[in-house]
């Protein structure tokens, strides 16, 4: 179907205070990955808006994390899922800021914990799945996903399987990230992890019993340049040792290093390869006596860059611009986010698809207020034309 922009525009101008007080509400509800109490009543929150919207939704069990939020519309309809996608949860723990932070400047950018990343991606999709349901779009299944412990890269449980179970199946998805002000969307990001390393030697007196001890820093300092070894630059992969530390006092052989690596990568198939390489390395035992223990912590796939991606991006284009807004460009990043596991099903994805702003995880946060209407307007459309993609790039 065509778009009807000019009712798209008249929702927008009818509802323009009810779609940014529904923002400033989220921003206002603080609330860091790891306190699970504080997100599930932003999930409540949402569930209980929903429902009062008329679209079904229900919680998947993490099995280990807070729930993941589902809400559906035309689920009966014949055809494959819109995938829309965000995250409720902020870097910032409760009380890092005053109550109710929430405020537009001078300039037009709102400002707030999790105001860019990515409360506005939120308000978004609520709104999204709402204007579908009161404008009466029937076309085909609109499917949104909402998880709280992306900033913990889903430490707990099995939301990222979960995200995967979601996404098979789906035509196209759009994570409402935060957008970037250089108009960019993003088509790919790097996969990364931390790798924490733990070596145990086998304590001694510097002076009177040297030979006994098993010094785990000396044995740590032969494995790491074999680690950082293991980058292959010209294909993205990196090794990085950011964190090392050991021993107590200075005339003691130290029974105990530990070291925390960060690992990124552009291939979903490095993922795996870099695992086994870590391990290949930490097995090998240079001072008889210590052991070196090898933890993978919260593992996210590369989010790949496809033709289907730079597909999915033409199309954004050809809306974006029909409505009169400036084509946007492709863009590659090192930092990750959930479009990896859209990405990994094999559906084809854009990220950073939120308002516009800039300072992420920094007290600096902000997104541009005019942006938040236009973007949302953007993916409305696109969803209600979606067919024209389904015709031309889908398979």
């Amino acid at each position: 179907m065509q778009a009807p922009i000019e009712e798209l525009r008249n929702f927008v101008d009818k509802n323009r205070q009810e779609m940014l007080s529904l923002w400033e509400t989220l921003v206002n509800m603080q609330g860091y990955s790891r306190e699970f109490e504080k997100i599930e009543q932003v999930l409540d929150f949402l569930y209980k808006k929903f429902e009062s919207e008329g679209i079904a939704c229900h919680y998947l069990d993490s099995r280990g994390g807070v729930p993941v939020l589902v809400a559906e519309l035309n689920k009966d309809v014949p055809g494959k899922p819109v995938l829309l996608c965000g995250h409720c949860d902020t870097v910032f723990p409760s009380d890092s800021f005053p109550e109710n932070p929430f405020y537009i400047d001078e300039e037009g950018f709102a400002h707030g914990p999790g105001v860019y990343d990515m409360k506005d991606g939120i308000a978004q999709i609520v709104y999204i799945m709402a204007a579908l349901k009161r404008l009466g779009y029937t076309d085909r299944p609109v499917k949104a996903v909402i998880v709280g412990d992306e900033e913990i890269a889903h430490a707990y449980g099995i939301t990222d399987e979960l995200l995967m179970q979601e996404a098979k199946g789906c035509l196209c998805a759009f994570n409402m990230e935060s957008g970037r002000l250089d108009n960019c969307l993003t088509v790919g990001r790097k996969g990364g992890m931390d790798c924490h390393i733990t070596v145990h030697g086998v304590a001694a007196h510097a002076g009177n019993d040297y030979m006994k001890g098993r010094n785990a820093i000396i044995e740590m300092s032969k494995k790491l340049p074999l680690l950082q070894d293991l980058s292959i630059f010209d294909e993205g992969l990196t090794v990085s040792v950011g964190v090392i530390k050991g021993g107590m006092v200075s005339n003691a052989v130290p029974d105990y290093c530990y070291a925390e690596l960060d690992v990124r990568y552009k291939k979903l198939e490095h993922m795996d390869y870099i695992k086994e390489k870590i391990r290949e390395v930490c097995a090998q035992t240079y001072i008889e006596g210590t052991t070196t223990e090898v933890e993978f912590v919260a593992p996210m796939p590369a989010f790949e860059e496809t033709q289907a991606n730079h597909d999915l991006l033409a199309y954004v284009n050809s809306v974006a611009t029909k409505l009169g807004y400036e084509a946007m460009q492709p863009v590659y990043v090192g930092g990750m986010s959930d479009a990896a596991y859209f990405g990994s099903v094999g559906v084809p994805t854009l990220c950073s698809m939120g308002a516009m702003g800039s300072g992420a995880h920094t007290r600096e946060e902000k997104a541009l207020v005019s942006s938040f209407y236009e973007r949302w307007l953007i993916v409305m459309a696109c969803i209600m034309e979606v067919q024209a993609f389904a015709d031309k790039y889908a398979k």
